[in-house]
Order: C-alpha cells, then sequence, then structure tokens
C-alpha cells in the first residue's frame, strides 16, 4: 500500500455489454480498448498491465478469466479484427490499498500515486482527477 495522495480514474468506457459464462468475464467491445478498460465495477485489463502492476507491488486487485468480442454491426473496429487479450480486474473495497472501488457516486475507482504511475504508463485514454473524498 502506497501513502499520500489518491486519484478518481476514469477508465476506457470500451464496452457496452458485459456477461459471465461458465466462469469467464465477456464483454461486448464497441471499440478496440485501452490497456484499463470497463464501466462501474466491471473491469478488463491487458496482460501486460496487470503484469506490471503486479510486478510493482500494487494491492487491492485480483484477476479472473475475461475475453472480449466485437459486434460486427454495433462496432467501431473493421470487420474481422480480432479482439485482445483481455484480463479480467477485480478491484475490492479496502480503502488502505492502491487500487480501491467506493465513493459516494456509487463505485468510482480510487488510486494511489504509485498505482497511477503504472496505470499512465500503459494507458492512453485514462481520466484522472484528484480524490474528492476525504480519506480516499
Amino acid at each position: 500500500m502506497s501513502e499520500g495522495a489518491r486519484y478518481e480514474v476514469e477508465p476506457d468506457p470500451a464496452f457496452d455489454g458485459a456477461d459471465e459464462l461458465d466462469g469467464v468475464f465477456v464483454v461486448e467491445l464497441t471499440w478496440v480498448p485501452d490497456a484499463l478498460a470497463g464501466r462501474l465495477d466491471e473491469l478488463v485489463a491487458s496482460p501486460q498491465l496487470v503484469a506490471a502492476l503486479t510486478q510493482a507491488g500494487i494491492s487491492g486487485f485480483t484477476t479472473g478469466a475475461a475475453r472480449g468480442w466485437y459486434d460486427d454491426e454495433n462496432s467501431f473496429v473493421d470487420e474481422g479484427t480480432p479482439p485482445p487479450e483481455l484480463v479480467r480486474l477485480v478491484v475490492g473495497s479496502d480503502p488502505d490499498a492502491d487500487m480501491s472501488l467506493r465513493g459516494p457516486r456509487g463505485f468510482q475507482l480510487y488510486v494511489s500515486e504509485a498505482a497511477l504511475a503504472v496505470l499512465q504508463q500503459h494507458c492512453q485514454s485514462l481520466g484522472v482527477e484528484p480524490a474528492s473524498t476525504p480519506g480516499a
């Protein structure tokens, strides 16, 4: 866990629908997702981002199986484009962890400075603001 400032992070909203099928988190991708993508508490990440978070000792998340698919009629990718490899990122609610989901507006992703540094190295479409919730 890293002490210090906290940030509210907004991942790339690259998918409109998600479901769990046979233990795999399946997302309908609208476009090629950034290294961290999702809505509310449903997050996916690239294997490279997960490896970097793990290597940096970032706390507050576990992983699971995930896969994406493109609806050829409702996506902004060329037909036949294969979806990227994805990992489900399951973030907990521990306020002392480097990553946590909580907040007055529902599920807001809060990260430490250490986690933010890793995310910024891998993500192109990451919204970031200083945490507005005391203790976040």
